[in-house]
């Protein structure tokens, strides 16, 4: 009898607890390899150019740094970037720019772009189309409310559903995730930090890095240091989709 009550408590427990929403079809190679390699699709989702990084006429690299803005790293980020003349694309999420619209400016004042990174930092695969499009749409408002026009998207984790790209093109923004994944975000000693990301460092690289863990602070002087030693000038993601594109061009000629 008394197995009976407890299996009829399960049963009760299971059927009163919410339901939780049930999760779309993963179409993000980075969010099941951890990274992409040069293929549009896998790095560059839906934009219209084959990605032909052996053609580029220099030696570039993105940088981009996720989830902040963070009131405590990005000013040392922002004078790092600024004594070794390069500069990098800030994925901000939305709830931590309402928190440092000055710092946003800060950060486009010295030449940096911004780019959206959801208001939440929500799994997308979780939400409904509504829910993702009031994600990227709140965060473009915040972000121009503080003076920037936002052109990138990144997805929370790398992860996106059918509806996601389509989406971000309704609000103006392209699709970009990594080549490079620091693990940063793993707390892990900075010097490993600095090795995973010089190990995997070629022409057209796009870095991920993320400016609310302070393990990216103390990595990123000698980064900088042996990229340049390497050759390796920093970019923007808009100046990395511009001489993309001539490499492209190149590689039909």
């Amino acid at each position: 009898m008394s197995r009976l009550i407890l299996a009829l408590a399960f049963l009760l427990a299971a059927l009163s607890s919410p339901t939780l929403p049930a999760r779309a079809a993963e179409l993000s190679y980075v969010a099941r390899h951890g990274k992409a390699d040069f293929l549009t699709a896998h790095l560059y989702p839906g934009a219209s150019i084959v990605l032909a990084p052996q053609h580029l006429r220099e030696n570039i690299a993105a940088l981009t740094f996720d989830d902040g803005p963070d009131a405590a790293n990005d000013p040392e980020i922002l004078r790092i970037l600024a004594e070794h003349d390069a500069v990098a694309t800030f994925f901000v999420v939305g709830r931590n720019a309402a928190k440092h619209p000055r710092l946003l400016r800060e950060i486009a004042a010295a030449g940096h772009e911004i780019g959206n990174h959801t208001y939440e930092h929500v799994r997308l695969i979780t939400q409904d189309p509504q829910q993702q499009d009031a994600a990227l749409r709140r965060t473009n408002t915040l972000l121009s409310a503080a003076g920037v026009a936002p052109r990138w998207f990144r997805p929370p984790f790398g992860s996106y559903d059918e509806h996601t790209l389509s989406i971000a093109r309704a609000n103006g923004l392209e699709t970009i995730l990594w080549t490079i994944d620091s693990k940063d975000y793993r707390d892990i000693p900075a010097a490993v930090v600095e090795d995973r990301v010089m190990r995997d460092l070629t022409p057209g690289s796009v870095i991920l890095m993320h400016s609310n863990h302070r393990n990216t602070v103390e990595a990123l002087p000698n980064i900088l240091t042996r990229a340049k030693l390497a050759g390796v000038r920093f970019v923007t993601l808009t100046e990395w989709k511009a001489l993309m594109e001539r490499a492209t061009v190149a590689q039909a000629d």
